[in-house]
């Protein structure tokens, strides 16, 4: 059996990053709020925690994530559609599936992130919000995409 991760594993503050990327990605997509705007709250108030012990976020990470996955969301929603069955529209699916899948592909397009740590992370924060049906649409998505964006898949 694996142990689990230390507090202090750095990799902790990209995993936290990345879901509250997917959150702030959500909140731009219902608001229409621009990227930055949505980075700056966030940074400012929704992270801001005087608690001792709590993981920190990685905030560059989560600025980069957040910022290039809504830059690039026009493109990530035509690589997703190309994963789809046919008939399915983008809109379709639901809005912070949509958000995870964005921000999966940023990593996967823009990132030298490990593949299989990139679906392994998005498929734990699909896990946070939704049942086993979700994660496993989420997983057959970001399989299909990795196959054909990533050579080493």
């Amino acid at each position: 059996m694996c142990k689990s991760p230390s507090p202090k594993t750095p990799f902790k503050g990209r995993t936290i990053g990345r879901l509250i990327a997917v959150q702030a990605l959500f909140q731009i997509e219902q608001t229409g709020g621009s990227a930055s705007s949505v980075v700056l709250e966030f940074l400012n108030h929704r992270l801001k925690n005087s608690e001792r012990g709590r993981r920190q976020v990685d905030t560059t990470f989560f600025t980069k994530l957040t910022e290039g996955a809504w830059a690039s969301h026009t493109r990530s929603d035509e690589v997703i559609c190309g994963a789809l069955k046919e008939g399915w529209p983008l809109d379709r699916i639901e809005s912070v599936t949509r958000a995870i899948l964005r921000a999966a592909l940023y990593e996967l397009l823009e990132t030298n992130t490990p593949t299989a740590v990139i679906i392994d992370e998005y498929l734990n924060i699909t896990h946070d919000f939704f049942d086993d049906k979700e994660v496993s649409f989420v997983n057959g998505v970001l399989n299909a995409v990795a196959k054909k964006i990533r050579v080493t898949a």
